[in-house]
């Protein structure tokens, strides 16, 4: 057992002691925690009988990689390290399926499906005034940013994913990007440090420090943390069922990993799926704007930007239908064609996961 004081003792620590990415590592970092409403909580109804709508899909011919002409939907789902896996239609539960030693009120780590999240956090800071324009550079919320290619760099740049700064995926390890952010002991330093390698807004490129530059945005104009706001705006408001948290780079510099550190119950993941298929509206009280709803989940016209928009993944098949991603197979999967939502948490994953399961999402909700 690792102690306290070597996780939070350097960035090379943490790397040769940790090394291996895993759906545990929130109990090895810090976190703050993030508090629901115990006496407010939202419930989806559930039809009597789920194990008729498991044995429903079982029969179907559904897109997914068979181990054997014999397999089902369940055991395919359990063989590929599936922890959560739950269908929700019309507000129905229809499906609330655990495995591998996961139940109900099992905490989920999120990883990169944490950056929609903070893409609702970003609408509703816009809405409030708290953020004038998502063409605002970032330097009026971060003044200490002085070098002349900061002043370039955008809000809308950073959810785009085109902020222009260098982010090496494939370098020499320890020293790739992808390791130093997720192990860093100090997020505001290392952002701090981007080396600037192209102009602002000319190609996408996935980089997790932009969410770092959001999350030292969203700390600034609300003189708080990004856990509070997160409580304040989504987690109370939405009727969460569990607390969640939000996991730290360190006690010391006690910032919410924001790309990838949100931990909570998976119906409660659903529910942010429920948020968003509503447009932004929850039971009458509008949380997040419905113009930030839209434009966040509508397809860029020009395919160079990939199918990325604002922190969310978005189908081409021309339905409508999006989707927040993270690692080792992490889904909230959106189909307001169906009016529905699937949620998928797991340690482990199929080959081609991120053709696999959308394939998969996709050839359910065809069949409702």
């Amino acid at each position: 057992m690792l102690s306290k004081k070597q996780i939070e003792s350097s960035y090379l620590a943490r790397y040769f002691l940790l090394n291996t990415v895993d759906i545990s590592d929130y109990t090895l970092f810090p976190s703050r925690p993030i508090e629901n409403s115990p006496e407010d909580i939202f419930n989806f109804s559930n039809p009597e009988n789920q194990d008729e709508v498991l044995s429903m899909f079982n029969q179907t011919a559904l897109s997914f990689p068979k181990h054997s002409p014999l397999e089902t939907l369940d055991q395919f789902l359990e063989r590929n390290g599936t922890t959560a896996f739950l269908i929700i239609r019309d507000d129905k539960l229809l499906l609330e399926r655990y495995y591998n030693g996961y139940q109900h009120n099992s905490t989920c780590t999120s990883f990169s499906v944490a950056k929609s999240f903070v893409s609702a956090l970003i609408g509703i800071a816009l809405s409030e005034g708290y953020i004038q324009n998502i063409d605002d550079s970032i330097t009026i919320y971060l003044p200490e940013l002085t070098a002349p290619h900061w002043k370039t760099i955008t809000i809308r740049h950073l959810i785009s994913m085109s902020s222009g700064l260098r982010y090496d995926e494939k370098g020499f390890l320890p020293w790739n990007d992808e390791p130093r952010v997720y192990y860093s002991v100090d997020l505001r330093q290392l952002a701090r440090q981007a080396k600037y390698l192209e102009p602002p807004g000319v190609h996408f490129h996935y980089n997790n420090f932009n969410l770092i530059l959001l999350g030292m945005i969203l700390e600034r104009v609300t003189s708080g943390t990004v856990s509070e706001y997160m409580q304040e705006k989504l987690w109370k408001p939405l009727g969460m069922e569990m607390p969640a948290s939000w996991s730290l780079d360190s006690q010391r510099s006690g910032m919410e990993k924001m790309e990838s550190g949100l931990n909570a119950c998976a119906i409660d993941y659903a529910k942010f799926g429920r948020l968003y298929l509503r447009k932004g509206d929850w039971n009458g009280k509008q949380i997040i704007p419905e113009n930030w709803v839209v434009e966040s989940t509508t397809i860029h016209s020009d395919a160079k930007w990939s199918n990325y928009k604002y922190l969310w993944w978005i189908s081409r098949t021309g339905k409508g239908r999006y989707t927040a991603v993270g690692n080792l197979g992490q889904f909230i999967y959106i189909a307001p064609d169906k009016n529905c939502i699937i949620v998928r948490f797991g340690k482990g994953k199929p080959n081609n996961w991120k053709m696999v399961y959308p394939q998969l999402f996709g050839s359910i909700v065809d069949t409702l």
